[in-house]
């Protein structure tokens, strides 16, 4: 299980991280030589802007598809209403040794289901942005300095 937990995210940085320099290369290509600044400030400001907006999505979906599921759990277990409840605040509270098991399988499969939906309508973005991207102008790449297509 820890394995699972450490590798995963050891995964997905190496695809975000082998998937950016291919884009900031292309980008930095698509304008001219004495432009490579600005266009490498415009794409890192876009990136981080679209990275807060896609946070705050996010965070929307997460919080609104769990705090239903956690009022069906704390109406299920009503001596552990109030450590339910902690558990949005703080998420470690679940770890404590006085919460039961059954309360424990109860949340954090509640937090799948919603990390589920959050993974769901990223994936209708990642669709929309694929099929943008096949209406996009193919560019050949710059091979030497001035800025010109290589023949």
């Amino acid at each position: 299980m820890t394995l699972w937990l450490i590798g995963i995210p050891i995964v997905f940085g190496v695809g975000v991280g082998l998937a950016m320099q291919p884009m900031m290369f292309c980008a930095q290509n698509s304008g001219d030589q004495q432009d490579v600044a600005t266009t490498t400030t415009l794409f890192m400001t876009i990136r981080m802007l679209v990275s807060a907006i896609g946070l705050a999505i996010a965070q929307s979906v997460m919080q609104n598809d769990i705090m239903p599921l956690l009022k069906v759990i704390a109406a299920r277990f009503p001596d552990q209403a109030n450590v339910v409840y902690n558990i949005v605040s703080n998420q470690s509270v679940i770890w404590e040794s006085n919460v039961p098991i059954d309360v424990r399988d109860a949340v954090t499969e509640a937090y799948v289901k919603s990390t589920h939906k959050v993974y769901l309508v990223f994936m209708a973005f990642g669709s929309l942005t694929f099929i943008v991207s096949l209406f996009s102008k193919n560019l050949k790449l710059c091979r030497n300095l001035g800025g010109a297509a290589a023949e």
